[in-house]
């Protein structure tokens, strides 16, 4: 009879083991999560420019995990079009895909929603209805059509725990002078601190526009790239050295497209325009780590190639940053989004590590044994 008394308490011991293994295998530090696109970024900028030029840039590859052929939205390469990407996790075309093509500045009453003719949730939905807090720092007014779809007007009821209401943004700034935009980051991120926010920074898509995607030293573009690297240097010192930041958020770096001497960022076959780079850097991301080496079983390199959507194995996109935020901070994907919906682009080595609840399980269920 005790040796039946034993084997009963085992099993309910294992059972309740089989139930704490996602936690405890997938425990996470990540309180933060602050997300950059940096407009009109070519990867290769960032290498001609070289470490006395771009250090920061060179910080994110030392310290954290990274690739500079990941890819944009397969057949659209407009700046709002691709950022609605990365915030939604869904293409821009197809019935599955958020529809909104236009990169003007929006009108008054358009929505992500009335556009696409159904809702269409985003990172912000996610984060917010669990009750975590939202920004958005924009130097586009364009970007507009983000706080219009998800204001307090026309974003989604809240069907998550306590009603966090339906304004799926909590703070959201425009500024056009993006040193300007990030000092004010900054500065608010000391009053208010924000679990996930989204940073635009415009520079080298404006030089683009201007004077073309010219690498060539000494030019508009690449001292704009340059620009962008201080700015990013202010957001890591200020992560290191902030004590409720440090230990505790993970940056993302990416883009929306790249762009080509004399043709802009708007053939969808050119290589340098759909080419960018994913950068991935804080809280449990291992040191200068390849992130297709890191996900070789869920992501393929695509060298020079434009796989499409239906790829058996899809390359690192810019659309994998919405649920790679919302895994960082231990929710679940958003409603609807097809890239990384499964949340395996892995970035970090948590998911490894033994938790101390496990191991104390594991021994005890040996003993009883």
């Amino acid at each position: 009879m005790k040796n039946i008394h034993r084997l009963f308490a085992a099993c309910l011991l294992l059972l309740v083991l089989l139930l704490l293994l996602p936690v405890a295998a997938w425990s996470r530090t990540t309180t933060y999560v602050v997300h950059v696109s940096v407009d009109g970024l070519r990867s290769d900028a960032v290498t001609i420019l070289g470490h006395s030029n771009a250090p920061n840039f060179y910080r994110l590859r030392a310290e954290g995990a990274f690739t500079d052929n990941a890819r944009t939205d397969v057949d659209y390469l407009g700046t709002l079009p691709n950022h609605i990407t990365q915030l939604t996790g869904r293409g821009v075309g197809g019935s599955r895909g958020h529809n909104y093509k236009d990169n003007r500045f929006p009108p008054l009453l358009r929505t992500i929603h009335s556009n696409k003719g159904a809702y269409v949730a985003s990172v912000f939905d996610v984060v917010h209805d669990h009750g975590l807090s939202t920004a958005l720092f924009t130097s586009k007014e364009k970007f507009q059509i983000l706080r219009q779809s998800y204001n307090s007007i026309n974003g989604a009821m809240d069907q998550t725990g306590a009603d966090n209401g339906r304004g799926k943004i909590d703070y959201y700034r425009y500024q056009e002078d993006t040193g300007k935009l990030i000092d004010d980051f900054i500065a608010t991120m000391h009053i208010r601190r924000f679990n996930y926010s989204f940073i635009h920074l415009r520079d080298p898509d404006s030089a683009g526009h201007e004077e073309y995607w010219d690498v060539t030293p000494g030019s508009a573009y690449l001292k704009a790239v340059a620009r962008v690297d201080r700015l990013l240097g202010k957001l890591l010192d200020f992560i290191s050295r902030d004590r409720e930041l440090a230990g505790k958020t993970v940056l993302i770096v990416t883009s929306d497209h790249g762009g080509t001497y004399g043709s802009n960022h708007t053939i969808v076959d050119g290589r340098k325009n759909y080419t960018i780079p994913f950068y991935v850097w804080g809280a449990g991301v291992p040191a200068g780590k390849d992130l297709y080496a890191m996900n070789r079983e869920t992501r393929l390199d695509p060298g020079t190639g434009r796989p499409p959507y239906s790829a058996p194995i899809q390359p690192i996109r810019e659309g994998d940053a919405a649920n790679l935020v919302l895994s960082l901070l231990g929710l679940g994907p958003v409603p609807g989004s097809t890239i990384n919906h499964a949340q395996d682009l892995r970035v970090t080595g948590e998911h490894s590590a033994i938790s101390p609840v496990w191991l104390v399980l594991v021994l005890t269920l040996v003993f009883l044994l």
